[in-house]
């Protein structure tokens, strides 16, 4: 079975995590004390905004519940640009890379929950799956108990002969002609 939800969440994550990726260089250019240009600003300002709507279009869905240890948003929030950055002192920027390591081994845990959920769902007959929703529900359910009843009343009035029969057909009893004596 093929959730689309799902492969879109992978592909978002996969997304994401490639600009994570791109993020964390920015760290190593802080470190090397190299000033940023207003482009290499701009591009991260644009990068840092489509992390954000990723991130939550992820959170939302995956129940907006965030990942033990999760640090993305603390730390796309302690970067307001490039030069606040690279102001950061030498062991204030290591300790970002810290924390953007650890969230990165996060998200790719989640990126690989997802992976083994969608591996599980490719498992799974799509029509076996729709009959069992089907017969989960408590209207199928009395309408086939209904109908179990009713085939039953039906075989025991079929079987029955004579005049015991559990359950006389409806409609008016025929009546018996009289005999006539003929001509």
């Amino acid at each position: 079975m093929r959730d689309r939800r799902l492969d879109r969440q992978i592909e978002t994550l996969d997304d994401f995590l490639e600009r994570w990726q791109k993020l964390g260089s920015y760290f190593q250019r802080a470190e090397r004390g190299r000033a940023p240009t207003e482009i290499e600003e701009e591009e991260f300002l644009v990068l840092k905004g489509e992390m954000a709507q990723d991130y939550q279009f992820l959170m939302t869905g995956t129940g907006n519940q965030r990942e033990p240890g999760d640090q993305t948003l603390e730390i796309l929030g302690m970067i307001m640009s490039l030069r606040r950055l690279n102001a950061l002192g030498e062991a204030e920027v290591h300790a970002l890379e810290i924390a953007w390591h650890h969230t990165y081994m996060v998200l790719q845990g989640l990126l690989g929950r997802l992976k083994a959920h969608k591996l599980q769902l490719a498992s799974v007959n799509v029509v076996g799956y729709y009959i069992g929703c089907v017969l989960r529900n408590p209207v199928v359910i009395l309408l086939l108990m209904g109908g179990v009843v009713a085939a039953v009343l039906w075989l025991m009035n079929l079987t029955q002969t004579g005049s015991d029969k559990l359950i006389e057909p409806r409609g008016p009893r025929p009546t018996q002609m009289e005999k006539t004596s003929g001509l």
